[in-house]
């Protein structure tokens, strides 16, 4: 009996939603899924796993998609319980049909599939709210996690509803990470940068290289903002500017708290 958590977080609600749950569960491992890329036999054995990534385009990080058919499908795990938790801004969209069929590609089939409403961090379309309302946003966070934590506890089933065009929206949404990489690219260093690499230690998915002491994105972005929320400088801006203007996000260590 081996049971792990796998992780992918951007500006880091993610990863603290795992953590939280890490808690509340007889867990074996918390993994970050690029760690599992590299190395598949950290999942050797395991027979309950559960999956916790953000909805970016009403569907999975293009990551969640290799990571999916090509590190689970190759590892060929005899999975008794999966359970997958999204993390979104409010719009959860598809990304449970699209994960669903994912994990039937590959071979497997989710138990549990739960979306928690989180902060939104893409600040190109949302503002991010005050402190106060911050607050509010966490204590919903923590009871919504609460109750998800005790459902696996009893491995409950909720298995994902496929949406009317679920198919068609599938379709649209794998065609679209074809570009979404090169969205770094309305992503401007200022003269703040200090050269201090946060950003390209911390990026998810490897996109940044430090050239010169500074910043350069490689155009396989994920456009989870993770260094745009990072940077102690605030040196990272956007081209076109947010049309609700800029605004920063760090997450608490844990929404329990």
């Amino acid at each position: 009996m081996k049971s792990a958590l796998c992780y992918f977080s951007g500006a880091g609600n993610s990863k603290t939603v795992a953590q939280d749950l890490g808690t509340m569960l007889p867990l074996d491992s918390i993994l970050p899924i690029a760690d599992v890329m590299n190395d598949p036999s950290l999942l050797e054995g395991t027979d309950t796993l559960g999956l916790v990534f953000p909805i970016y385009f009403y569907g999975p990080p293009a990551l969640m998609k290799r990571f999916i058919l090509e590190t689970l499908h190759a590892l060929d795990l005899k999975i008794d319980y999966l359970f997958v938790i999204l993390t979104h801004g409010g719009m959860p969209f598809y990304a449970a049909s699209i994960t669903d069929r994912l994990l039937a590609e590959a071979g497997y089939a989710a138990s549990y599939v739960s979306p928690i409403a989180m902060v939104d961090t893409y600040v190109p379309l949302f503002r991010i709210p005050d402190s106060k309302k911050q607050t509010l946003k966490h204590t919903k966070i923590a009871k919504r996690i609460e109750k998800i934590g005790k459902e696996l506890l009893e491995q409950q089933l909720k298995v994902a509803t496929r949406l009317p065009l679920s198919r068609l929206m599938h379709t649209m949404w794998d065609r679209s990470l074809e570009l979404r990489g090169e969205k770094d690219r309305h992503f401007v260093i200022t003269d703040a940068c200090t050269g201090c690499a946060l950003c390209a230690r911390t990026c998810p998915v490897k996109n940044i290289a430090m050239e010169g002491g500074k910043p350069t994105f490689l155009h396989a972005c994920e456009q989870c903002f993770g260094c745009y929320h990072r940077c102690p400088e605030h040196a990272i801006a956007l081209d076109p500017k947010p049309l609700r203007g800029y605004g920063w996000y760090t997450p608490p260590k844990s929404f329990k708290a």
